[in-house]
């Protein structure tokens, strides 16, 4: 193997011809506007690398490299493909992204033995019947173009494991994707998607599905039948429910519904056991049922700009959580329970109605941030100074009128918001500290 990239290039030198027994040359990350006809000569070169130059063409002789396995001519300025490109029977993967093409030659589907194709960030407006051809296909990435339909052909790429179409104009999904029996992942988020077929449940294999920034109204039951599902990104769409089946999920590790217009957290969402980070905030959401407390994995839980009125007892045994975000609900006591999050990091409770701040606080040893700005705390408890691992403490906008010469101790503290208070006097401890401190 040779390489060459970001070496500053502005030509290919004539002498690489020279090099008969290369199988490998990148080239990328240079300057460079042409290639040289020597390149052509090196017959047994299997993998090309022309990332990132500007190059603004093809020429027609690259067919003649009857070798090459792997084409990388991703981030240039090409605006098409040349006939001779498809000569390469013996390409599996070949990389166009990011230029400035606008359609893809039907005779694309020569090249049989593709397996990864990636075709995302150009101004493409449709998916060529071409790429139905290509049996052997396992990634298809055409993210961030301007395509505006899935054909039902596209069921046909039966060993299909990764499908990329986020970023585009598409309105709906064909059943056609039922039928890709090897999918792991599926990719269609920021389209104008309107409604998730139930033939979605068929994808058996499916691992991660992200539908997030569309116009989804309802998530179906048959979603529940995605037993290998790790992660599902729904945020930003216009759910107003979480079906019960989403309980089935038992080996989902993320769930994302953030931002949508959900009322309730459905008691099934307590039976997945695997799951590590649940993010529902921007909702409508006016209680959390006990059945959170089932979820033990959980390390991040994202419940902020909700209706939320109390935090249940049952959070306290959430013993593996380190982020807890609760800010702008209409909270008015924190639990003695959060005490026993000995593993939490961050706890925001900012804009809120909380009018005490609990001393079990204080157990909370490996705290770094505490946020509870906005709120109607009147008083800091002396327990708030054994959070030894403390670094941003922010209680602006309160009724506090004193701090306790307990905050001194708190050697890791490097920012201390207490603005919008009635406080006139630092404790001589605390001021003599290196930190931030706004009053």
């Amino acid at each position: 193997m040779l390489s060459l990239y970001n070496t500053q290039l502005t030509s290919i030198p004539e002498a690489l011809g020279q090099l008969s027994n290369l199988t490998e040359l990148d080239l990328g990350g240079n300057q460079i506007t042409s290639i040289p006809e020597a390149l052509w000569q090196l017959s047994n070169l299997r993998v090309l690398s022309l990332y990132n130059t500007q190059l603004t063409s093809i020429p027609e002789a690259l067919g003649q490299l009857s070798n090459l396995t792997k084409l990388e001519l991703g981030s240039n300025q090409i605006t098409s493909i040349p006939e001779a490109l498809w000569q390469l029977s013996n390409l599996r993967v070949l990389n166009l992204y990011n230029n400035q093409l606008t359609s893809i030659p039907e005779a694309l589907g020569q090249l049989s033995n593709l397996t990864q194709l990636y075709f995302y960030n150009n101004q493409l407006t449709s998916i060529p019947e071409a790429v139905w051809q290509l049996s052997k296909l396992t990634k298809l990435s055409l993210w961030k173009n301007q395509i505006t339909f899935i054909p039902d052909a596209l069921g046909q790429l039966s060993n299909l494991t990764q499908l990329n179409l986020s970023e585009n104009q598409i309105t709906f999904i064909p059943d056609a994707l039922g039928q890709l029996s090897n999918l792991t992942q599926l990719s269609l988020w920021k389209n104008q998607i309107t409604f998730v077929p139930e033939a979605l449940g068929q994808l058996s294999n499916l691992t991660q599905l992200y539908l997030s920034e569309n116009q989804i109204t309802s998530i179906p039951e048959a979603v529940g039948q995605l037993s290998n599902l790790r992660e599902l990104s729904l945020h930003t769409n216009q759910l107003t429910s979480i079906p019960e089946a989403l309980g089935q999920l038992s080996n989902l590790t993320g769930l994302y519904l953030n931002n949508n217009q959900i009322t309730s957290i459905p008691e099934a969402v307590g039976q997945l056991s695997k799951l590590t980070k649940l993010n529902l905030n921007e909702n409508q959401i006016t209680f959390i049922p006990e059945a959170v407390g089932q979820l033990s994995n959980l390390t991040w839980l994202c419940l902020d700009n909700n209706q939320i009125t109390s935090i249940p007892e049952a959070v306290g045994q959430l013993s593996n959580l380190t982020w807890l975000v609760l800010s702008e609900n209409q909270i008015t006591v924190i639990p003695e329970a959060l005490g026993k999050l000995s593993n939490l990091t961050w706890l925001v409770l900012s804009e809120n109605q909380i009018t005490v701040i609990p001393e079990a606080l204080g157990k909370l040893s490996n705290l770094t941030k505490l946020y509870l700005s906005n709120n109607q705390i009147t008083s800091i408890p002396e327990a708030l100074g054994k959070l030894s691992n403390l670094t941003d403490l922010d209680l602006n906008d309160n009724q506090i009128t004193s701090i306790p010469e307990a905050l001194g101790k708190l050697s890791n503290l490097t920012d201390l918001d207490l603005r919008g208070n009635q406080i006139t006097k630092i404790p001589e401890a605390l001021d003599q500290r290196r930190c931030w401190i706004q009053v």
